[in-house]
């Protein structure tokens, strides 16, 4: 009996044991200057809630000194809410990717339990144990919560489609109305190609007409939840639509892009790693099954992915920016596991776990090599250990995904942190006080706004030909060592008075998370670090200077 309750609470609370587990596997460091980051996060994300709140409104959001029009307000407003509650820091920029991250994987949990009538725990945890929620989960970025929005609309419809009931759809138009203020129409669209794909495979075409005036009031809802930030700004800000349109044109979209079909194929897998053959043969399978009561299903998540991915063959992008496809192919993933026995299964997941193990492994040695890290390293190759230990003695893969999931928390959440990316010299808000701060032609250093806990109004970008308004500035400018030598040229040759007040060596993050070293070094390089077993001449340098305009430093003299 007691085991029978226990099954039982499994089953039925299982989207929320899993968003409780995501929480705890995606939230460690998250506060942390030195965990995962990128530009879009620390040059958009952070700034653009903090400037909103500086210009004392928060219907425009508001970055480098005008309004942000290019993306929908969702995720500035609500970080821009708990910078009110929390404070202006880390923890409170990035809680909101932590609840994403859980919340998509208890969305593939209800996905799972409402196509196959199981708990769906494997799905759910499966989520948690890809690449990309691993890595996002832990930033303020808009594409996690945009997928998380779009899978609930999902959710929703197919549970209106079994049952009719108005409500379940006019939650699903809530939802997609949602997902415009994050993105835009992209999870309008990826939930058209989803909703399609349900129809024709299941046949569902009569229903869907048969209840038009539910369809036609949720359409309703979506525009009334989708359309009054983009009227107002179009009334507010005329230049609106040329925003649009310019964003729309550097997207390239409706453009077939050389070797995009591929290398978006490529991406889309890639985003499910480990799992990533797992899920061909899921799709291979659904092909030959399609004919089956369950293989209809699988053929719905077949095609729910491969329509998701094939717009993207027409617009530049990051393959981050797929996703909403990582439901469908974490539950596919999930119900091919679940039902393939034999070798088959039992090769493809040792294949795959024993890719995961053999970058853990790397990245660990990596870390104990170079002497940053070490207990942590230490415990994430146990953890290495034991994930192999479960693939290769046949235990509950639902054990095996857990294992992963614990992984990828313990190295991107445990490790990495360690290895310095973007720190800071401690006393650096109190060197700069209240006076304004440039990063001269970079976004260098990345945590400088989040540590003054001030944006864009203060601290500014100069690109070169920007250079002539540092006439009027009085504050600190920090520079790249690879740019040094041009700043303070420029800075003679307009008459600017520059002194340099120090210097430190940090590691930053330029395009990817995992490419931290200056952007000049080679092979040599390396190689003399491993054999010195020292990243210090690695670091790039970046030096700050005080600045003052002639009138003041004239009065001064």
């Amino acid at each position: 009996m007691k085991l029978f309750s226990r099954v039982e609470i499994v089953q039925r609370h299982g989207a929320l044991i899993i968003f409780v587990i995501g929480i705890f596997l995606l939230l460690p460091c998250i506060w942390c200057e030195t965990s995962i980051t990128g530009q879009d996060e620390y040059w958009l994300s952070f700034r653009t809630p903090m400037e909103t709140m500086e210009h004392g409104g928060w219907f425009t959001p508001w970055v480098n000194g005008e309004p942000r029009l290019k993306k929908p307000p969702l995720l500035y407003w609500a970080i821009l809410l708990s910078y009110k509650l929390l404070g202006i820091n880390l923890f409170a920029a990035r809680i909101w990717g932590v609840l994403a991250g859980a919340g998509l994987a208890a969305c593939s949990t209800l996905l799972y339990r409402e196509l196959f009538k199981k708990s769906g725990i494997l799905a759910g945890l499966i989520t948690l144990a890809t690449i990309s929620v691993a890595i996002e989960g832990r930033r303020a970025m808009l594409d996690l919560p945009l997928a998380f929005f779009t899978a609930m609309a999902v959710f929703f419809a197919i549970k209106w489609g079994k049952s009719g009931r108005s409500g379940w759809i006019f939650l699903a138009a809530f939802s997609l109305g949602l997902s415009f203020l994050v993105k835009g129409p992209v999870g309008i669209i990826l939930f058209a190609v989803a909703s399609a794909s349900a129809l024709s495979v299941f046949r569902k075409w009569q229903f869907f007409s048969s209840n038009w005036v539910q369809v036609f009031l949720a359409s309703v809802l979506v525009l009334a939840v989708s359309l009054p930030w983009p009227i107002t700004m179009v009334y507010q800000w005329p230049s609106f639509l040329e925003v649009i349109d310019s964003e729309v044109a550097a997207r390239g979209i409706g453009t077939l892009h050389m070797g995009s079909p591929f290398s978006t194929l490529g991406g889309a897998f890639g985003l499910v790693f480990p799992w990533s053959l797992i899920l061909l043969a899921a799709l291979i399978r659904s092909i030959y099954r399609a004919k089956e009561d369950t293989g209809r299903r699988d053929l719905w998540l077949s095609t729910w992915f491969f329509g998701c991915v094939i717009p993207f063959f027409f617009i530049r992008s990051f393959a981050r920016y797929m996703t909403p496809l990582i439901p469908a192919a974490t539950v596919l993933c999930a119900h091919w596991l679940e039902q393939v026995k034999g070798a088959w299964k039992t090769d493809l997941l040792g294949i795959s776990m024993s890719l995961m193990a053999l970058i853990s492994v790397f990245f660990c040695l990596f870390f104990i090599w170079f002497g940053h890290g070490v207990p942590m390293a230490v415990i994430s190759l146990m953890a290495v250990a034991l994930m192999l230990w479960l693939t290769f003695s046949k235990s509950d893969v639902t054990m095996v995904a857990g294992s992963v999931a614990l992984l990828f928390c313990l190295i991107m959440g445990g490790l990495y942190p360690n290895l310095g990316v973007n720190a800071m010299p401690p006393d650096l808000d109190e060197i700069v006080g209240s006076r304004p701060v440039a990063a001269y032609n970079s976004s260098q250093p990345s945590m400088l706004s989040i540590r003054l806990k001030r944006s864009a109004m203060r601290v500014r970008s100069f690109a070169e030909e920007d250079l002539r308004r540092l006439k009027d500035f009085d504050g600190f400018v920090f520079v790249r060592g690879s740019d040094v030598k041009g700043f303070e040229a420029l800075a003679e040759k307009l008459g600017i008075h520059v002194l340099k007040v120090g210097q430190f060596k940090t590691f930053y993050s330029r395009q990817a998370w995992i490419r931290f070293a200056r952007e000049d070094a080679t092979a040599e390089d390396w190689k003399a670090a491993v054999q010195q077993r020292s990243l210090t001449d690695l670091r790039p340098t970046i030096c700050y200077y005080r600045v003052r305009p002639d009138h003041k430093m004239k009065r001064d003299l």
